[in-house]
């Protein structure tokens, strides 16, 4: 299927846009939708992809071959666990290459194991990372403080947020391809999993129901939180939620929105939430939860931003929408911000002067 990648993909494709030739570093482990780059795209990237050699896949965190980073000005590192970006870190330090480490963790995970092998990696080879690049940056207000509170990080850290292509996520006109029914038509585009706070929802649309009957949930994911889920909705009678079965290309993702009337994301927790950023660029208007990266993308012309874990909260936003030229407001004011703050020519240009700051700083 053809790809649109996420923040390391439409960086790449921004810094070249800025002139630079830039060189993507990555695994051909089970991965992410940005690491399968290379056969996935409907046109040639503009930068070039190295695939290193994966030794082993620690819950999706591979142990690679040594990378050489000879040749580059400057190595930008995408979070600071990953083991094939400690070895980019090690390779450009030796060679005296100046580096720039990004993160977007807000959370440490609920596995017990995952969160103990994490703390003592933070505690010691993670930190190396933080303390030893020129530049260290967050992905949104969340991540920098999580970084703060959390990791004990004293140094200066900037926030640049994730991009978005608002060129190819923008307002489209509704074929009625996948959402057929509902006078009011709520999308949510999430893994099915408790973190994503869909019970919450699903509980909503019991009050929802009563003002507007018409309103109708869609849930696009898959996930091992599915039964329960379809289980809480049945115990609750709710008839008007379909839990969808397409599986639809990220580059059709923009004719999915074009045919919802409001997005919705209620997680409990969340890194960024590029979903409500591709819904607003599309022209939607959005609820969210005040968790993560939402706190940032979401202001009070775009949509609303409610508590996790409050379905009557999440209702009351969504009717305070209910009348379509609230929508087509909100959705025109969630369309500029979109273009205005986070598309790729805005944040490329951010990261731009930073990396000007970082070279300037060696000399």
């Amino acid at each position: 299927m053809p790809f649109i990648g996420s923040n390391e993909y439409g960086l790449a494709r921004a810094l070249v846009g800025y002139g630079h030739e830039v060189t993507v570093i990555t695994s051909k482990s089970k991965a992410p939708r940005e690491k399968n780059i290379t056969g996935q795209l409907s046109y040639s990237p503009n930068f070039e992809v190295k695939y290193v050699r994966t030794f082993l896949n620690i819950e999706d965190n591979p142990v690679v071959a040594s990378i050489d980073t000879e040749g580059f000005d400057i190595v930008l590192l995408q979070e600071d666990y990953p083991f094939l970006c400690h070895r980019a870190y090690a390779s450009a330090k030796k060679k005296g290459i100046p580096t720039i480490i990004s993160s977007e963790r807000t959370y440490y995970p609920q596995n017990a194991v995952k969160r103990y092998v994490l703390k003592i990696l933070d505690a010691w080879s993670n930190r190396k990372l933080r303390e030893g690049t020129d530049a260290l940056t967050a992905h949104c207000g969340a991540a920098r403080e999580f970084m703060k509170k959390e990791l004990g990080v004293k140094r200066e850290i900037e926030i640049i947020h994730v991009g978005i292509d608002s060129g190819i996520f923008k307002p489209l006109p509704s074929r009625n391809r996948y959402l057929h029914d509902g006078d009011l038509k709520l999308l949510t585009v999430a893994r099915l999993h408790p973190y994503k706070g869909l019970e919450y929802l699903i509980r909503s649309m019991e009050i929802i129901g009563k003002k507007n009957p018409g309103a109708k949930l869609y849930i696009l994911g898959k996930g091992h939180d599915e039964k329960r889920l379809r289980a809480t909705a049945n115990r609750s009678g709710i008839k008007n939620i379909k839990f969808m079965d397409e599986v639809i290309p990220n580059n059709m993702m923009p004719e999915l929105y074009a045919e919802c009337d409001i997005y919705v994301q209620p997680s409990l927790i969340e890194p960024f939430s590029i979903a409500v950023l591709e819904a607003m660029s599309c022209g939607k208007p959005v609820v969210g939860t005040k968790v993560g990266g939402m706190l940032d993308i979401i202001n009070e012309s775009a949509g609303f931003l409610v508590d996790p874990e409050k379905a009557q909260a999440l209702a009351e936003a969504i009717m305070r929408m209910n009348d379509p030229d609230t929508r087509r407001k909100i959705g025109e004011a969630a369309r500029r911000r979109a273009v205005e703050v986070f598309d790729w020519e805005v944040i490329g240009k951010k990261y731009m002067d930073l990396i000007e700051r970082v070279a300037k700083g060696r000399e």
